[in-house]
């Protein structure tokens, strides 16, 4: 183009005409204008394969742009601006008044020579801080700090939808600041900009959020949120939650197209609140979150403060009036449908496509029975209508749109003045309910309607909507009052008193200060009180998640257990970044451990330690049978002696027990000895035949890692054979191998060729190798003699002497005889403490059964059962009883 050439008006003029049309369609992919250097346009063109990229040299004029490229740029709604080192001044202008996002990129450094022989070493990208990252308070949030009043944050979103219920609790006793995170947030471009990079950049989205809070952290009584399932805000409730600031959830919305799907993000699996408590509407979604582990105790019913206008207010302004403001006829029947996104809950094009279909149907009947269609768009500002239908409506002397863009009326509004109130599932046909109106479902669509009991009419087809509408416009149509009384149970409190933003206020008044009491409820928190979790992630190991790790899910308490890659990057961020906890496998190194660690670290996730519990199943690990039971802990392996575990800091500094907690421990330790349960229940009832007294000595496998965790190497398997027989020169020493060596082919440490081969020679020493239950053992010895094995705690638990040649967890608070000490260790305790915190508090016990996490007695009675079946069902879960393990 010749630059500043008049003549180009010409060109532009229709370009610019067919603007609010193009904005809308979405045929093509979206527009990247890029300007910069010629030599630069090959790598922009190669670096955006799926754009439609236009690519103009720096020296264009401001003239020239806006005469060439602003139409194109304005004409689709998702276009963006790339320039290369700095952005000319009327670019800057134009982007900023129509919020076109501007991204300015350093031009590439001239690579360094680099010899033939060396290799780049792989780098993964870091994005760069997005232009709507708002780094300094706002006007109104510094205000609101300064004005000695309690001050509660909201997040700024959808003005129509959170925002709006952020203005009804506007009130004197504290005050509402906005957590300006987002510039220009109310623009669904740069909205939807936020939503995607939080998604797809959670750990770089993190570090923003945290900049922006901790200065503030001691300032603020609260932190409230309308949703907080997408990685967007629930970040935000994370990052509260480690700087101690309480978090509200007043959820804006409650309809739902499947109730599974209800406040559910369909890429990180997130479904229950994370907030510390949670305002909701009526019982309905009280019950839901209940369901999904949220705490009954941190529900408070309180009512939508969308409905309050309808019991308080008037309309603003008449039928006459309001129909003008949209082109069409008050003398006319006017029919609503309100649009939905749906993007959450079901198939997008789906979704789209059959409101489009109800939509026409709709107009159909309007022009045919000489009545009206007013069309309201989502606030989110998605084009539900399509080019071929907007023109349609557009074309049609019988309709109307009003769009989210530039909404003419409110909802509450536009409600009252038309006659009827028709949605695929939108919370305004149960307004229009309450406003007197007809509501008509437009269920072009299955799912599951929580509008069915609240006297919501139901139309699949043109057909059946032919036929309601004729019975609202005939004028028998009645709304059933008692229908409506059972919804002000569903999603109010048992009313609709046009009071929930008062109750809300009022909740904001009296106890914000109490809520810090509640801030910090963190998942970890969580896991180790055994409460619900959300989502828990370990990493991918089909044949265990078919056998051994079969009910791991429910072990931890979690709604969701994903499978995360072995080594996971920052490439698989957007999927994990919901997880609560990272699970590992036992303690140790490993680069897939190590992986997996640093990639928690980076999202600001916790990782947890866990192994099976002590009594574990009926069969062993090697068969490959389901464990059920879990131990966790935070900080490593309840059997790693080389640093303190969450399970020896408690023995060692937690609470002395209860009387209650004591007479609960003696009372299972009672009944695992009297049912003669301990970890190897596969083992049946045997006798040995002794000539003399003998004390027992355990074997363990060669490759267990609790050996060198435990401060113990083959040495002193040797040495505990060697004392074993110098302080009992009168006994046998039963060398029971373990069951992995004698069944699995594993090595153990106190084999007869390696006791040769130690010159441990002796008739006095008698090898087991065979199956057999413990107990059998405890009763025919005097003492037990262990390195790290847990059979050491089940001879204590059946009142046996136990030597330690390590240090196992139940070593060194003085109810062993210990041959290695610690100094962490120092505080005396008993069996009962030692097996409350270990059996009770750090275990979780699962039955198949009623499929419900139990506590260890019921889990013993369990086991019991399961034992003493002819067929275990257990038993027949492993893949060794069903002939699918060789040896």
């Amino acid at each position: 183009m010749k630059p500043n050439n008049p003549l180009q008006v010409l060109k532009a003029a229709p370009r610019y005409a067919t603007i609010p049309i193009k904005r809308w369609s979405r045929k093509a992919p979206a527009l990247v204008v890029f300007i910069g250097p010629k030599p630069l346009w090959g790598i922009a063109i190669k670096d955006r394969p799926a754009a439609r990229l236009i690519c103009r040299t720096p020296q264009i004029s401001q003239f020239e742009f806006n005469m060439s490229l602003a139409p194109w740029i304005l004409a689709d709604r998702r276009a963006s601006v790339v320039t290369v080192d700095a952005a000319p001044g009327y670019l800057k202008t134009f982007c900023q008044r129509h919020r076109v996002p501007l991204s300015v990129i350093a031009p590439p450094k001239k690579k360094a020579s680099t010899p033939a022989a060396a290799k780049p070493k792989p780098v993964i990208a870091q994005p760069s801080v997005p232009n709507w990252y708002n780094r300094d308070q706002g006007v109104l949030l510094k205000q609101a700090l300064r004005g000695g009043r309690p001050v509660f944050l909201y997040m700024p979103w959808i003005p129509e939808h959170g925002d709006a219920v952020i203005e009804a609790l506007v009130d004197d006793g504290y005050a509402l600041a906005p957590f300006d995170l987002i510039r220009d947030v109310a623009d669904n471009i740069i909205r939807r900009e936020a939503f995607r990079f939080a998604r797809q950049h959670p750990d770089l989205y993190r570090r923003m959020v945290i900049r922006r809070l901790a200065p503030i952290a001691g300032q603020v009584s609260g932190f409230i949120l309308t949703f907080d399932w997408a990685p967007i805000t629930r970040i935000i409730v994370e990052a509260c939650k480690v700087l101690g600031i309480p978090t509200i959830l007043v959820p804006h919305e409650s309809a739902f197209i499947s109730q599974s799907l209800y406040y559910r993000d369909p890429l990180t699996n997130a479904s229950m609140p994370a907030c510390d408590v949670t305002l909701a509407w009526g019982q309905l979604q009280k019950d839901i979150f209940i369901f999904r582990g949220y705490e009954e105790s941190r529900v408070h019913v309180v009512g939508a403060p969308k409905f309050d206008t309808y019991s308080n207010s008037t309309s603003q302004i008449d039928r006459d009036r309001f129909h003008r403001l949209f082109g069409l006829s008050p003398e006319r029947s006017t029919i609503l449908f309100a649009t939905q996104s749906l993007d959450s809950q079901t198939d997008t094009q789906v979704a789209r496509s059959s409101q489009r279909a109800a939509i026409r149907d709709l107009l159909r009947y309007a022009e045919t029975h000489d009545g009206q269609l007013l069309v309201r768009l989502p606030p989110s500002r998605d084009d539900i209508l399509g080019v071929p239908l907007r023109q349609a409506i557009a074309a049609s002397d019988h309709a109307a749109v009003d769009d989210g863009e530039y909404y003419l009326m409110g909802p509450e509004e536009t409600v009252r003045h038309v006659d009827v109130v028709t949605s695929i599932n939108s919370t305004m046909l149960f307004e229009g309910l309450m406003a007197g109106k007809p509501a008509i479902s437009m269920r072009y669509i299955e799912f599951d309607s929580i509008w069915d009991d609240t006297g919501v009419a139901v139309a699949r087809d043109l057909n059946e909507a032919s036929d309601l509408l004729d019975q609202v416009f005939g004028g028998t149509w009645a709304r059933d009052d008692d229908l409506l009384q059972g919804a002000a149970k569903m999603f109010g409190v048992g009313q609709f008193d046009g009071k929930a933003a008062s109750r809300i206020k009022t909740f904001l008044r009296d106890q914000g200060p109490n809520l810090r009491d509640l801030a910090g409820n963190t998942a970890l928190d969580r896991v180790k009180r055994g409460l619900r979790i959300d989502i828990a992630a370990i990493p991918q190991n089909r044949p265990l998640q078919e056998t051994t790790q079969k009910y791991l899910r429910e072990l931890i308490n979690a709604n969701t257990l994903l499978r995360s890659p072995p080594k996971p990057t920052l490439a698989n961020a957007a999927a994990f970044s919901g997880v609560d906890v990272f699970l590992q496998w036992g303690a140790g190194d490993t680069p897939e451990k190590i992986a997996q660690r640093a990639f928690a670290r980076l999202l600001g996730k916790p990782t947890v330690v866990i192994e099976d519990g002590l009594i574990r199943s009926i069969d062993i690990g090697l068969s490959l049978s389901p464990g059920l039971s879990l131990l966790v802990d935070d900080r490593t392996a309840y059997y790693d002696a080389t640093r303190p575990s969450q399970l020896e800091t408690q023995l060692q500094a937690g609470p002395e027990l209860s009387s209650e907690e004591r007479n609960h421990a003696r009372a299972t330790i009672d009944k695992i000895v009297s049912a003669r349960i301990s970890k190897y229940n596969h083992a049946p009832d045997g006798t040995i035949e002794l000539g003399r007294p003998a004390v027992l000595v355990v074997d363990q496998r060669m490759d267990d890692s609790s050996i060198a965790l435990g401060i113990a190497t083959a040495d002193d398997f040797e040495r505990m054979v060697l004392a074993a027989l110098a302080e009992w020169p009168d006994h046998d020493v039963i060398v029971k191998q373990h069951p992995d060596t004698s069944l699995g082919g594993r090595p153990g440490y106190l084999t007869p060729s390696r006791l040769t081969n130690a010159a441990i020679n002796s008739d006095r020493i008698r090898m087991v190798d065979q199956a057999i239950n413990p107990h059998d053992l405890f009763d025919l010895v005097d003492d037990v003699y262990v390195v790290t094995s847990g059979m050491g705690f089940e001879a204590l638990m059946a009142g046996k002497r136990v030597h330690c040649f390590g240090l196992p967890f139940y070593a060194g608070w003085g109810l062993t005889d210990d041959r290695k000490l610690t100094r962490r260790r120092s505080r005396s305790r008993t069996l009962e403490e030692v097996f409350h915190f270990t059996y009770v508090r750090a275990t979780r016990y699962f039955d198949p059964e009623t499929e419900e996490l139990v506590s260890p007695e019921d889990f013993v009675d369990f086991m019991v059962r399961q034992r003493d079946r002819p067929n275990p069902a257990i038993q027949q879960d492993s893949p060794q009883a069903n002939g699918d393990l060789t040896a």
